[in-house]
C-alpha cells in the first residue's frame, strides 16, 4: 500500500509541475524553488558527511594500568 501512495504523490507532483511550467509567471518561482532546494540539500549532505574534517586518529597502544 505504501508504493501506491508514493506513486500517487509522484503523479500529482508531476501533474502540478507540468501545469506550473505552462504558466510563464510561475516558471521563475519554480526555478528558484528548485535551486534553493538543491542548495539546501547540498548543505545538509556536506554537514552530515563532515566535509573537511580530519579523520579520527586510532587510539595509541600504551602500557595498561591496573
Amino acid at each position: 500500500m505504501k508504493d501506491v501512495w508514493i506513486a500517487a504523490a509522484g503523479f500529482v507532483l508531476g501533474w502540478l509541475m507540468s501545469k506550473t511550467w505552462q504558466d510563464p509567471g510561475c516558471r521563475v518561482g519554480l526555478a528558484v524553488f528548485l535551486v534553493a532546494t538543491a542548495a539546501m540539500g547540498l548543505a545538509f549532505v556536506l554537514s552530515v558527511v563532515g566535509h573537511g574534517r580530519p579523520p579520527d586518529s586510532p587510539p595509541e597502544d600504551g602500557p595498561e594500568q591496573d
